[in-house]
């Protein structure tokens, strides 16, 4: 797997897998890679993996990046031992490429351990539960090869319901039974328990109607004993309705389980008939493949679990692959102007988004949106806000149209207690103007040249409440020196441990104070007031920043 190998300035190095599409680098603990050098900004640089190769971009940083000890720019492609400084931090890329053998065979040193003296076969075709009704089942010796016999045919098995099969089968050639019936313990079913195999000797198709006793489900599940009866019919304790009407006579029942706390299922058979009636020696059978069996069940469960999980965890990064290719690879390069843009998702997957987006005549969009919720619900809406914007785009329409259209769009597709605070602009670089809409959003922060900060609150409702709402068309013209600053909700109630909110009062300081700065500086200065303030507090919501700032006439070189 391809990583990044940190090599600090005390000689310590770490090992940063690269697993994710983009992998940030900088001295923040929201920094995928926090590195403790007071040379790098909070939000230096980034990783990021495009198709088989690996990019390395400079997030605006106060000291630059370099690559094998050039100055990084613009995005570089990066190789195997390929070294990035920041600050005084070196970190080495490495990506070893492991080729795995398909058709690999072990041999071993010695050849005496291919004797076939000490090696044992096992026949899938020969049962090994055939032979224990040819014994009495009357010495340690005869209950240890029960044991084993059943233990090795269940490791054929390979999940769940062939581990289920396999048990049935073994029932049948351990008992005389003519029925078997396997129930697993399910909350999701109305009495607890579900039928996870009904079969009859000599079919492989399950029964059209399954009954069991009432008192025996309670003997085994709830008083974890076995049960055996020769006549159901007449056993003062066995004998109801179930059992008249299903003509069953020889009932035998024993518990899955692995500890004696809990059983977690039950093994049934019966017969209908008084020449296959149990006894005492079945039920000593059956209690002990049970006892075998229930390891191997749990067993098999657990592995299903385990892939399950797996598999969630898969469908997950694909997710946050596809959002994060969702947002900018790199903000814009508009002469005249700074644009940044970062976003830290509350869990793996968010439900905010924000874009750059250049029009046809040189203008250029930009939007942020914020869905209510979190997780997988809310990065499911923000994708069909971002294929909205973007198709709105293509079309040509004006900002008023656009947020009309995506709106009765929303509204006619989603939840009721779903929406989006949405706020979106269109830049003019020529002459500075900045008209906007916002829709229900946080109001962004505009920095004056003149030390003051004003709100941008013109538009309407959050998108997707009412399908007919109209919207207000609002415009500003940035000069040379100020910029906008556009913000999720997650900026401002970030809280502290006791619950605290961080609030636009102290965002309003940290613009005021720092306004003179980069666009890229002003953002690590908000970032880092937020980590301030909120300490170890984890995050309760998505963040995400962006920022507009017209550049003054001379790069003042302020980071």
């Amino acid at each position: 797997m391809p990583q990044l190998i940190v090599n600090n300035s005390d000689s310590t190095s770490e090992t940063f897998p690269l697993s994710r599409l983009r992998t940030t680098i900088g001295r923040s603990a929201r920094s995928d890679i926090c590195i403790p050098d007071a040379f790098a900004s909070r939000l230096h640089a980034e990783v990021r993996q495009e198709g088989d190769s690996y990019w390395l971009q400079d997030l605006g940083s106060a000291n630059g990046t370099r690559y094998n000890g050039t100055l990084v720019s613009m995005p570089v492609p990066i190789f195997p031992g390929g070294e990035i400084q920041i600050g005084e931090t070196v970190i080495t890329f490495d990506h070893e490429v492991v080729s795995e053998a398909k058709n690999a065979t072990l041999i071993a040193e010695n050849t005496q351990a291919l004797d076939p003296a000490n090696t044992i076969s096992l026949s899938r075709q020969k049962n090994p539960t055939s032979e224990i009704l040819e014994s009495q089942f009357s010495s340690r010796t005869d209950l240890l090869g029960l044991i084993s016999k059943v233990g090795v045919t269940l490791l054929s098995s390979s999940d769940l319901d062939d581990t289920l099969k396999q048990i049935a089968t073994l029932v049948f050639e351990a008992v005389p039974a003519d029925r078997c019936v396997i129930m697993l313990r399910d909350e999701n079913e109305e009495d607890g328990m579900k039928i996870a195999v009904a079969r009859e000797r000599g079919t492989d198709e399950q029964p059209e109607e399954v009954r069991i006793s009432k008192t025996v489900m309670e003997e085994v599940m709830v008083k974890h004993k076995s049960v055996m009866t020769s006549d159901a019919q007449h056993d003062p304790k066995f004998a109801s309705q179930t059992m008249a009407l299903l003509g069953v006579r020889s009932v035998i029942a024993v518990p899955l389980s692995v500890t004696e706390e809990e059983v977690f299922g039950i093994i049934y058979a019966d017969t209908p008939t008084f020449d296959n009636t149990f006894t005492e020696e079945h039920l000593n059978i059956l209690t002990t493949l049970g006892s075998v069996a229930a390891i191997r069940v749990e067993n098999a469960t657990l592995t299903e679990e385990r892939l399950e999980r797996e598999r969630m965890e898969r469908e997950l990064e694909l997710a946050t692959e596809i959002q994060q290719r969702f947002q900018p690879s790199a903000p814009p390069q508009i002469p005249g102007y700074e644009l940044q843009g970062i976003s830290f998702a509350c869990y793996e997957i968010g439900g905010d988004y924000y874009d750059f987006i250049p029009r046809q005549d040189g203008k250029m969009l930009i939007a942020l949106g914020d869905v209510s919720g979190k997780g997988t619900a809310a990065a499911l809406l923000m994708s069909s806000l971002h294929a909205a914007i973007h198709a709105q785009t293509v079309a040509g329409s004006d900002l008023t149209q656009m947020v009309t259209s995506v709106n009765k769009y929303l509204a006619n597709n989603t939840p009721t207690n779903r929406f989006i605070t949405f706020f979106v602009a269109e830049l003019d670089p020529s002459t500075g103007v900045l008209n906007y809409i916002n829709a229900g959003h946080n109001p962004p922060m505009v920095a004056r040249n003149g030390g003051g900060v004003e709100e941008l609150q013109s538009g309407g409702f959050p998108l997707g409440i009412m399908a007919n709402a109209e919207f207000e068309l609002g415009s500003i013209e940035l000069e040379k020196g100020e910029g906008v600053v556009i913000f999720s909700d997650g900026v401002s109630e970030a809280a502290t441990l006791d619950g605290e909110e961080y609030g636009n009062e102290r965002l309003t300081e940290v613009i005021q104070k720092n306004k003179h700065r980069s666009a890229a500086g002003l953002r690590d200065k908000i970032e880092s007031s937020l980590s301030d303030f909120t300490k170890t507090a984890p995050a309760n919501d998505d963040i995400t920043l962006v920022i507009v700032k017209r550049a003054v006439a001379q790069a003042s070189g302020v980071s």
